[in-house]
């Protein structure tokens, strides 16, 4: 086992279903990935193998293995790490529950591996899309917030042309006023819907395919 792991940039592990999910067993691989030795590993002596998720990664990686423990399947999942130098890297992690004869869930194990080349270029391409839209969601709904407010000020300025006509003389000036709030309400109508425009095209440009 300890040859095979040592061909591949990555390591298998074994922890307790407890709450800081204690390291019961790591390949001594895990420091070609990470910078970090098992023995830092084992029995949670220095650090977790949860603390070298990436924090933006923490809630994903948890909810994705809490939901396949509750449906007593394996997971396999994506995300990143932060090794002891450099940037963080990506990595798929496969894994499983291991239970006792009555059903207890008592180990966590799996096999960690590094991502690179063209999936890692995809990944990351994935997590800007990701963050891009979380980022452009709160714009776009101002946007649709302007709009609605536009549609309201542009039939108040046809109601108050009305008006003013109804008044002959005395709703000329008026007339004045109402007109260039409809000038106004079409030229901020056209901005945001260039701004939505611009943002559904960003995120396209994003969702594009990583050239190999």
């Amino acid at each position: 086992m300890h040859s095979i792991t040592g061909r591949m940039n990555g390591f298998l592990y074994r922890q307790l279903n407890d709450a800081t999910y204690t390291v019961v067993y790591a390949t001594p691989s895990i420091a070609a990935l990470t910078g970090y030795p098992a023995t830092d590993f084992i029995h949670n002596a220095v650090r977790t193998l949860p603390s070298l998720t990436e924090p933006e990664d923490e809630v994903y990686v948890l909810d994705v293995v809490r939901k396949a423990l509750a449906k007593r399947e394996s997971w396999t999942i994506d995300y990143r790490i932060r090794p002891a130098r450099g940037a963080p890297i990506w990595v798929r992690e496969v894994g499983g529950g291991v239970y006792s004869e009555t059903g207890e869930l008592r180990f966590l194990e799996g096999l960690v591996i590094e991502v690179q080349g063209e999936r890692a270029a995809q990944l990351a391409a994935q997590h800007r899309l990701t963050a891009m839209t979380a980022a452009t969601n709160p714009i776009l709904a101002d946007v649709d917030e302007i709009l609605r407010t536009i549609r309201t000020l542009s039939i108040l300025s046809f109601n108050a042309r009305v008006e003013a006509a109804r008044a002959g003389d005395a709703g000329r000036g008026f007339t004045v006023v109402a007109s260039e709030m409809k000038r106004l309400a079409d030229d901020t109508d056209k901005l945001a819907k260039r701004i939505s425009e611009r943002v559904k095209v960003a995120r396209q440009v994003l969702a594009e395919p990583v050239a190999g």
